[in-house]
């Protein structure tokens, strides 16, 4: 079973002249299934849709 983890953006700590934390996007895609069905739900490629457990790659 895959780890579902709700979320959609990382932190990441900047080494630069800017203080503070930055968010970043993370590349995601729909998941084909729920898609199939009407819905749209965004999947971090290679994790598990957090609606249906479908693997998305």
């Amino acid at each position: 079973m895959c780890q579902q983890l709700p979320i959609d953006r990382i932190a990441v700590l900047s080494m630069y002249e800017v203080e503070g934390i930055t968010s970043m996007p993370v590349p995601s895609r729909r998941c084909p299934a729920c898609l199939e069905r009407g819905q749209t739900v965004w999947v971090i490629p290679g994790k598990c849709c957090p609606e249906c457990g479908t693997p998305v790659n």
